[in-house]
């Protein structure tokens, strides 16, 4: 393989704890992580160039085995899920379901396929190695780049390239600077020098500003690795608009309810001008309530105790509830039980901070987990102080 697939392909046997091996066309093994190693039960040095199936699958099953492997090599089983035995250094046979990804080289020739394995004879331990190797996975769904210590593309994914407004062959084996002139003038940058410099982690927000002027945000995640840094994006510019438009929406509420309580203390003109003014006031409150009920972020609207009064549509489809489910529920619900206690130090930040960001576990309906950013605000209107909650689900490799 091309030696920068190879390198990837090297980093992701390192990162994720699966059975991971790669296995060129001609059937012989040009790599196994030490996942791989541990349970064969051979070293690399020991299986590379060793032909795969000759070596550890099962007699019986092996002809199968290679007849899949070559129809995924040719295309017609672009990805496909292959079932077979193998036997260890040991003489114990173990059954994996293997999930098959074609390799191809820089001129898009097909050079090899990667697999991963789970070891289905374990039934005890099949989900969580599953689970891994859909964490690793789910990598390839975020923007992904390997940048050397020159500062050069070495490896970009095709989700980067699109974020960056790029093709793939406009980048790789440039520097960071030919690509973006002056980006190595900006936080992002500074980021990403401590990254290479130090190998300490980093996370943030980025502002990115294209040579055409268009902006976009994205949550970005360095980490270092042999050949310099890899960098994981994910395209929140929707995100950041809502976000834009909703602390809009609090600061002319906050407007409106000052004003509100100023023309309290006024004569019964005033009153009379206030109640019209209020009901203007009221028919905007429905507009923006139809802005939030068509959001894509879930919007909770609860009292300082946590109960629900508002929830849009995203919500429901976020966690499963219903709309009138939520109205009786709390917002400790959606939290682990473990957790739940820890609302209570929450509202408190909140109502002296006015507001809070941070990311929580929050649990749907059908009890599953998933990981969420919380933004939230305190708003004060003359029917007492509210909460209103922003929530984004995040997906993390």
């Amino acid at each position: 393989m091309l030696q920068k697939q190879s390198n990837l392909a090297q980093m992701y046997f390192e990162l994720a704890n699966a059975f991971m091996i790669a296995i060129g066309s001609n059937e012989l093994i040009t790599d196994i992580n030490g996942k791989a190693s541990e349970i064969l039960g051979y070293s690399r040095l020991e299986v590379k160039g060793k032909n795969w199936f000759d070596m550890f699958v099962l007699e019986k099953e092996r002809e199968d085995a290679r007849r899949v492997f070559h129809d995924v090599l040719k295309g017609s089983l672009p990805h496909v899920h292959s079932k077979y035995s193998l036997i260890t250094r040991q003489g114990k046979q173990r059954t994996f379901d293997f999930h098959n990804i074609l390799v191809s080289d820089k001129y898009g020739k097909t050079v090899g396929v990667l697999s991963s394995g789970t070891d289905i004879t374990e039934a005890a331990l099949s989900k969580e190695v599953e689970n891994r190797l859909q964490a690793s996975l789910d990598v390839m769904i975020e923007g992904c780049q390997i940048i050397d210590y020159d500062w050069r593309y070495v490896y970009v994914n095709e989700a980067a390239a699109r974020q960056g407004k790029k093709k793939k062959q406009e980048l790789l084996g440039y520097t960071m600077m030919q690509v973006y002139p002056e980006i190595d003038k900006t936080e992002m940058f500074s980021n990403l020098r401590n990254c290479m410099t130090n190998r300490v982690h980093h996370q943030m927000d980025n502002e990115f500003t294209f040579p055409d002027g268009s902006k976009g945000w994205f949550d970005l995640h360095m980490e270092p690795v042999p050949e310099g840094v890899l960098i994981l994006s994910i395209d929140i510019t929707k995100e950041k608009a809502i976000e834009a438009e909703l602390t809009g929406y609090r600061h002319r509420l906050e407007q409106v309810v000052a004003q509100r309580t100023a023309e309290c203390a006024e004569t019964n003109e005033k009153l009379t001008r206030k109640i019209q003014e209020a009901q203007k006031t009221e028919d905007a409150l429905k507009l923006r309530a139809t802005i939030l009920d068509n959001a894509k972020e879930a919007i909770f609207l609860a009292n300082i105790k946590g109960d629900f009064v508002y929830a849009n549509g995203a919500a429901s489809e976020s966690y499963g509830y219903s709309l009138d489910e939520f109205l009786n529920m709390n917002i400790r619900l959606l939290l682990p039980p473990k957790d739940a206690s820890s609302c209570d130090g929450l509202f408190r930040h909140i109502i002296e901070k006015k507001e809070a960001s941070l990311e929580m576990v929050h649990l749907r309906k059908n009890g599953a987990e998933m990981t969420v950013k919380v933004y939230a605000n305190l708003v004060k209107t003359v029917h007492g102080q509210f909460i209103v909650f922003v929530i984004r689900r995040l997906f993390r490799r």
